[in-house]
């Protein structure tokens, strides 16, 4: 299909005439005024709307490139703004935000997955953390030269820290269900969850800044050792997923250097 719009994209103006040169035919052979006015109005719509047809197909065709360069924009935006969606607690501007288009994911299994369109090339290794302009989505697992694979926080193996400000630390892991709702456990017994409260990643920083997980819908005290349990509603909607970043530490390779000389 897109062969033949391609084609009479490209052979358009030929075919136009060709189709003029019909209807001249057609039109002298039909002297009378009313048909003249029919043929012309016929000849005029179908030419519009030939026109109209290809360009359409045209910027379709094109809105690949255009979603591909806003979500680069974005990125930029994104990393100049720096300190935008951070909490109080940590505001780190360090990071570069590479632009990942999601070729594949799951959500309605036990242990999801997610592959991005960038790879090695593009500067992402094993470790890196996943964000969307919603939210936190996980972690970089593998990596070829041109694909990374993507352990999503909707995994058995997605958790992450977590922390509600001003109310301590805790971890965010999923039940396995409703792809749409995680467990903070491990709050503290003297920072009480409330609904409405707003959820953070809390990583390493080699991963990826704290940004927004979730909210808490409701919480309840363990009875073993009074610390909290809440439910999370997750800020990402996993069904729908179309463009990440990948986080990318501006100062990585240092950072592996110094690790290296210690060990």
């Amino acid at each position: 299909m897109r062969q033949l719009i391609l084609f009479l994209s490209k052979y358009r103006d030929t075919l136009l005439l060709i189709v003029l040169l019909a209807l001249s035919f057609f039109r002298h052979s039909h002297k009378n005024p009313v048909s003249e006015h029919w043929i012309n109005k016929v000849g005029f719509t179908a030419v519009a709307g030939i026109q109209s047809t290809l360009n359409s197909w045209k910027s379709y065709w094109n809105l690949g490139a255009v979603n591909e360069e806003l979500a680069r924009e974005n990125a930029a935006l994104r990393a100049s703004l720096g300190s935008n969606s951070l909490p109080d607690f940590q505001i780190n501007t360090e990071y570069q935000f590479i632009p990942a288009k999601v070729v594949e994911y799951s959500y309605t299994k036990r242990n999801n997955y997610m592959l991005l369109n960038v790879g090695k090339a593009d500067g992402i290794q094993a470790g890196m953390g996943v964000i969307s302009a919603f939210g936190w989505v996980g972690s970089v697992i593998e990596t070829s030269e041109h694909h990374s694979s993507v352990v999503p926080i909707i995994h058995s193996k997605g958790n992450i820290g977590a922390r509600i400000s001003n109310k301590g630390l805790g971890e965010l892991h999923w039940q396995g269900t409703d792809h749409r709702v995680v467990t903070l456990s491990d709050i503290q017994r003297e920072h009480q969850p409330t609904p409405g409260d707003t959820v953070f990643s809390f990583t390493r920083s080699s991963v990826g800044p704290p940004v927004i997980a979730g909210f808490v819908s409701r919480a309840s005290q363990n009875a073993e050792d009074l610390t909290w349990i809440a439910d999370v509603d997750l800020s990402n909607d996993f069904a729908n997923m179309s463009w990440v970043y990948v986080c990318r530490l501006k100062e990585l390779e240092s950072l592996n250097s110094l690790n290296q000389s210690s060990e």
